[in-house]
């Protein structure tokens, strides 16, 4: 099974663990689930708290399925001392997102689409808190991910080409044959730019007849 899955989706057959792949579900719906919630008690759109409410169960639904996929990653995955603290900080962010994201679908659940105020704004109070949150442990996920490599496979860098800089000693040119004065004068430098630059300096404007 697992080499049919690596034949059809390889990036997925070299992950260690599919809490990677999952976590970006629950961040995506219960961010749209706070925005349409907010613009549905803003501009008093039913439309846009019925679209909220399903944002909501669905992004319960996919942080559920994360923080097992969390637990069964942190137990698989060698770690430090200090990645450990992170972890468990990120653990409690996950946490504590899925049990608020289970208190307002059974909130919205029981009230069947009929919210008083204070109910309304108690609701987007507890959403807002629940973003903070996720926004802490979505940072310390990215955090253990790209700067200690966690359940990440270590990729030798190539040696002798820098795709930012491209940093080459030097460029030689030599000039055309067409000209005898600078016939065979070596230029170095690091673009046109520079080699016009050099060029200038080697040019004598006092002795060139016109």
């Amino acid at each position: 099974m697992t080499e049919l899955i690596s034949g059809i989706l390889p990036g997925i057959g070299e992950m260690m663990n599919i809490h990677p792949m999952l976590v970006h579900f629950p961040i995506a719906l219960l961010n749209a689930f706070f925005l349409m919630e907010l613009l549905g008690y803003l501009l008093k759109k039913s439309e846009l708290r019925i679209a909220a409410t399903w944002m909501l169960y669905l992004g319960t639904l996919g942080a559920l399925a994360t923080v097992v996929a969390g637990f069964r990653a942190a137990s698989g995955a060698p770690h430090s001392h200090e990645i450990h603290q992170i972890m468990s900080s990120h653990t409690y962010y996950g946490i504590s997102v899925l049990a608020l994201s289970i208190v307002l679908s059974v909130w919205r659940f029981t009230n069947k689409g009929v919210y008083s105020k204070k109910g309304q704004i108690g609701s987007l109070c507890v959403a807002l808190i629940m973003i903070i949150i996720l926004t802490f442990g979505a940072d310390l996920g990215g955090l253990m991910v790209y700067k200690y490599g966690v359940a990440v496979k270590a990729v030798p860098q190539p040696k002798g080409h820098d795709h930012g800089a491209h940093g080459h000693d030097s460029q030689k040119m030599i000039m055309p044959d067409e000209d005898d004065e600078f016939s065979g004068i070596e230029l170095e430098g690091d673009g046109p730019g520079e080699m016009m630059e050099n060029h200038h300096d080697n040019h004598d404007h006092g002795t060139h007849e016109h």
